[in-house]
């Protein structure tokens, strides 16, 4: 399986230092990997240094030296067609995962854009070029949310419980799982992480009601977008 992951994931990897965890969870190494050739620029900048802090960076560009670049070019009708939905918080970068993952075969999205996915949804209920990525794209999609639930089920909540707590300013919705004290129990964590994905608050409507097929414990896909 090769693995796109998009700049958001990067960083709130490595905020969380999970990217060993994050590596064995989906049963892939850094070889799988690949990034846009942009990232090795846009997320080293000094600014999302400040933002992370030097130990979170050092782990960054480790992680970026040992992954390749993406070596496919994009649909360019699909990315053409993603750029025109200027109001769907889908970027530049988002764009061209997008467009690109069809092409790339056994490949997957890892994003920690969750607004770029509801638009992507959103787009695809209203254009046709979109509609067919979106068909191309099913269950090829993983959030935040689900690699993290992948990673408690690979080595459980214990083991990176510290890392998240100290990597909880990566993701406002985190420190809110971890609780006010930082008191959560492994199952009060879950429950927390589950109904925040299965909420969706911030997708659009129809990715919540007719893109995801809900469950009691794992991420399930019903036709587009999410990957289980």
């Amino acid at each position: 399986m090769i693995v796109l992951a998009d700049n958001d994931i990067l960083l709130k990897l490595a905020r969380c230092d999970l990217f060993d965890e994050f590596l064995t969870a989906f049963a892939v190494t850094a070889a799988d990997l690949r990034v846009l050739r942009t990232a090795r620029f846009s997320v080293t900048t000094a600014r999302h240094r400040k933002r992370i802090g030097d130990a979170s960076f050092a782990r960054l560009t480790a992680f970026l030296a040992a992954v390749a670049d993406v070596d496919a070019d994009p649909d360019p009708a699909a990315v053409a067609a993603l750029t025109e939905q200027t109001d769907k918080n889908i970027d530049a970068g988002e764009a061209v995962l997008f467009a690109v993952c069809p092409l790339v075969p056994d490949s997957v999205i890892v994003t920690g854009d969750k607004k770029s996915l509801a638009g992507l949804a959103a787009a695809g209920a209203e254009e046709a070029t979109c509609t067919a990525l979106c068909r191309s794209l099913a269950g090829r999609m993983f959030c935040f949310e689900q690699v993290l639930a992948r990673v408690l089920d690979r080595f459980g909540f214990d083991a990176v419980r510290q890392k998240l707590i100290d990597g909880r300013e990566c993701n406002r919705r985190l420190a809110l799982w971890l609780g006010s004290v930082l008191d959560a129990t492994a199952a009060r964590f879950r429950e927390r992480l589950d109904c925040r994905f299965m909420g969706t608050p911030h997708c659009h409507p129809r990715l919540a009601g007719h893109l995801i097929r809900r469950s009691c414990r794992h991420f399930e896909t019903r036709r587009l977008v999410f990957g289980a």
